[in-house]
């Protein structure tokens, strides 16, 4: 399928399915959903806890196709690649958490003959055993209508430097399998309290993508996987104006240059970025460290945060036609190779088959 059949594909976008949601009000702590009169809110953050906050108001938007296909016309989104929101699977016990994975994998490689391939789905992996994550990272590469997976900021409870996940690194490069890394709970939250949610989700999340990029990259992942391809939320944080400082920190430690015997700016342009940045000088820091063809348009939907009409003015406004086209859309197209079940061409479909 040629870019002039999609000019816009967004690939950060999340969804709840009903049965995942009614997992997690099971659930007596965070991170859990409570029901008030009908209203069910996320309690994800620690200060959602608190009287007189209750959390994040879970609208229709969160679990809807129908919702989900009305918010991409009216954007003029042609074409999604779904993910499951954070927390994802973190919350369920090892072997819970394999059979969730595999339920939901099963159930987001329906999306595209759903939605006349409008909407296409993203792996969920496991939150915990190594082994199991990368089974399924193996099983989500057999499966044609899955693209790619989501992750957290740890995998199977690791940070990104632990030498225990090179079998996960290694199934993602064996598989080829797109990583799309998302912040989970922000870090910092006791110098971010006072404003709810807002603090954590802006600079927080922005923060804890950082930290697990600059651990992957000084643990030398990307020199020892080179075929692995993992996508940054958010831009990858502030990895795009640190940089230089990597490579800086990367020379003062003798036994950092031992580890790794190039610094991180030899790898780094390995990463690919979603452009969710709202700010056209934030995408050209994003393109100018990994270009354009590893930059990626996305929404963030059905956070409050998203912005869409923000982000596309900014990509069109910071680029040419050409590199625009190729951020909206051409570029999610390469990395995904997301083929849609039928032509996505003029106007969109509307309906969401049972």
């Amino acid at each position: 399928m040629n870019h002039g059949d999609r000019s816009v594909v967004d690939v950060h976008s999340h969804f709840y399915p009903r049965w995942y949601l009614d997992l997690l009000e099971a659930r007596p702590s965070i991170p859990r959903v409570s029901r008030d009169g009908g209203v069910e809110r996320f309690v994800i953050f620690p200060e959602e806890e608190e009287p007189g906050h209750g959390g994040r108001v879970i609208s229709e938007d969160y679990w809807s196709l129908e919702s989900k296909l009305q918010y991409m016309d009216r954007f003029g989104i042609d074409q999604t690649i779904l993910s499951l929101g954070n927390p994802w699977l973190d919350p369920f016990s090892e072997e819970e958490g394999l059979e969730v994975a595999r339920q939901f994998n099963a159930d987001f490689a329906t999306l595209g003959s759903k939605t006349g391939g409008r909407i296409l789905g993203m792996g969920a992996i496991p939150g915990s055993g190594v082994a199991n994550v990368a089974a399924v990272i193996r099983e989500i590469a057999d499966v044609e209508n899955l693209h790619g997976a989501i992750t957290g900021s740890r995998i199977a409870g690791f940070t990104f430097d632990a030498p225990e996940l090179d079998p996960v690194w290694r199934a993602l490069e064996d598989t080829g399998v797109p990583l799309l890394v998302h912040p989970h709970y922000g870090i910092a939250l006791d110098e971010l309290e006072g404003f709810g949610h807002a603090m954590p989700v802006a600079v927080g999340f922005p923060l804890e993508t950082t930290v697990a990029f600059a651990r992957l990259i000084f643990a030398g992942v990307l020199h020892r996987f080179p075929g692995v391809r993992l996508i940054g939320s958010h831009g990858g944080g502030t990895i795009p104006f640190l940089a230089g400082r990597l490579d800086a920190g990367w020379r003062s430690d003798p036994a950092l240059v031992d580890r790794m015997p190039t610094p991180p700016s030899e790898v780094i342009h390995q990463l690919f970025l979603d452009a969710v940045l709202y700010h056209p000088r934030a995408l050209r820091a994003a393109a100018d460290l990994v270009g354009v063809g590893h930059l990626m348009f996305g929404t963030d939907h059905p956070f409050s945060i998203a912005d869409p009409e923000a982000n596309i003015a900014a990509i069109r406004e910071e680029f040419d036609d050409q590199d625009a086209l190729r951020v909206l859309a051409g570029s999610a197209i390469t990395l995904y190779g997301a083929e849609a079940d039928e032509p996505i061409v003029g106007d969109h479909a509307k309906h969401v088959d049972p």
